[in-house]
């Protein structure tokens, strides 16, 4: 369980430090003011909010699906191998439903943050100032886009005791779809 928490919360902090930008230092003094009151183009920042919450909000989605699902592997899993065939299926049906009601959790979760989106996002047009600006999240192309990341993932310490470390395939961790409701 521990585990689950630290790759979500290095997935979160990954997908929000990949919107944001670096900027070279050349040890001059800074020319430009420290805080900037006003975007240069406050739709465009409306708009970059947009992506970078569908795109957080799709690796919320996909990442608890995983476990989800890994979680109902595991147990149908130790479900087989159990010898009372009552027991056995008793204990998958216990499965399937918990798997159903976390799913049912999950996608309340995410219509709860859409929701919050929505109104903290009306606010930013009135601290903007500007006209409405409709709110486009495009799930379906943070999906596709979180198919590109890697995850950095640590490997067994060699002979030295150094902990080295990997680039893992998004997909090793991300469950693009959700699985089809188990009947």
């Amino acid at each position: 369980m521990k585990n689950k928490g630290m790759v979500l919360g290095l997935t979160l902090s990954m997908l929000v430090g990949t919107s944001s930008f670096s900027v070279e230092s050349t040890g001059q003094p800074v020319t430009q003011p420290a805080s900037q009151t006003k975007p240069a183009d406050p739709i465009a920042e409306l708009r970059n909010q947009d992506t970078a919450f569908s795109l957080l909000i799709e690796a919320f989605r996909q990442i608890q699906g995983r476990i989800i699902q890994n979680d109902y592997e595991a147990r149908i899993k130790a479900a087989h191998a159990l010898s009372d065939l009552k027991t056995r299926r008793y204990v998958a049906e216990l499965a399937k439903e918990e798997r159903s009601l976390r799913v049912e959790k999950l996608y309340r979760q995410i219509g709860n943050l859409n929701l919050t989106y929505d109104h903290t996002r009306r606010d930013d047009q009135r601290a903007l100032a500007v006209a409405d600006v409709p709110v486009h999240l495009d799930t379906g192309h943070a999906a596709k886009t979180l198919m590109d990341f890697v995850f950095v993932a640590p490997t067994a310490p060699d002979k030295d005791g150094q902990i080295k470390t990997t680039t893992v395939p998004a997909k090793n961790y991300l469950l693009d779809k959700m699985p089809d409701p188990v009947e």
